[in-house]
């Protein structure tokens, strides 16, 4: 059975830095703390009690100087305090100070802006007309959108077997392709609506002028009301493969997963150039 979470493994970047040390002794147990948080912690009180005590400030009032000792402290607590991603917060103030930049903040994506900016988020080469992705690192892809299985409102037992196909399905794929799944608010999408009431347009046989009328308003409740005012949730499976024929074995993966069972994967459908750059449209959209 297939596990209802997952330990993300410790990176490989890790160094001897990152060993935990835990302090204890007379029935007292600390949490285990990084060798960097100790040694930054060492070096940041050093640090401070030689400005204290060797510069200008030693001088001061005793009273400002213990406003600087306790600033000194809450300062070196919180940069010398690990983050989510388990890096000390001193190594976001680079990347905070690059934000204050309005230009770090902003991409121009006009077609008279210079492309760079924009290049460098996306890695995007190309799309050609099959829906055939190229990044700038070599690997290619393809697009879909999917429709899945997956629910709050299903029973436990529907749960149970959902994650455990998912669970097989990754266990069939190697490390040569990689699955990006994308979750977007898009408008409606009607031209199934739009094709059948161009279909019944065809069809009419009596050329009355309040059914085409009739039928002008069906066609524009459609284009500028359903499929305008109305969004919904659409989600995209995009294959990034490091080459053609790894990007074929995950296709075909893929496909067989949705062939044999609707539990992860109810349909598949492969974007063209179309829909594909419709889809990154929707996922680099411009704000306003």
């Amino acid at each position: 059975m297939a596990k209802a979470s997952y330990k993300i493994p410790t990176s490989i970047a890790r160094s001897f830095l990152d060993h935990e040390i835990t302090f204890a002794g007379a029935g007292f147990q600390a949490k285990p703390l990084p060798i960097k948080v100790i040694l930054f912690w060492v070096a940041s009180l050093f640090i401070g009690f030689w400005v204290l005590s060797t510069t200008y400030l030693k001088h001061a009032n005793i009273f400002l100087l213990i406003g600087i000792a306790l600033w000194w402290i809450a300062a070196t607590a919180f940069f010398g305090r690990y983050s989510r991603t388990k890096e000390l917060n001193l190594f976001s103030v680079p990347a905070l100070l690059n934000y204050i930049q309005p230009s770090m903040r902003r991409v121009n994506t006009r077609t008279s802006s210079e492309p760079s900016g924009f290049y460098s988020i996306t890695g995007l080469d190309g799309v050609d007309e099959t829906g055939y992705l190229t990044w700038a690192d070599g690997t290619v892809g393809q697009a879909y959108l999917v429709v899945g299985s997956a629910s709050v409102l299903v029973f436990e037992q529907d749960r149970i077997a959902i994650i455990e196909r998912v669970d097989n399905f990754y266990r069939k794929v190697d490390t040569t392709a990689e699955f990006i799944w994308l979750t977007t608010k898009e408008p409606q999408r009607v031209y199934r609506q739009l094709a059948n009431l161009e279909r019944l347009n065809v069809d009419l046989t009596v050329d009355d002028p309040e059914l085409r009328e009739l039928m002008e308003e069906r066609y524009s409740i459609l284009t500028d009301y359903v499929g305008d005012s109305f969004t919904s949730i659409h989600q995209y499976l995009v294959i990034k493969a490091d080459n053609l024929e790894a990007l074929r074995r995950a296709h075909t993966v893929v496909s067989a997963e949705a062939q044999e069972s609707s539990l992860m994967i109810k349909q598949l459908t492969a974007l063209d150039q179309r829909d594909a750059l419709e889809m990154l449209r929707s996922v680099y959209a411009v704000s306003r």
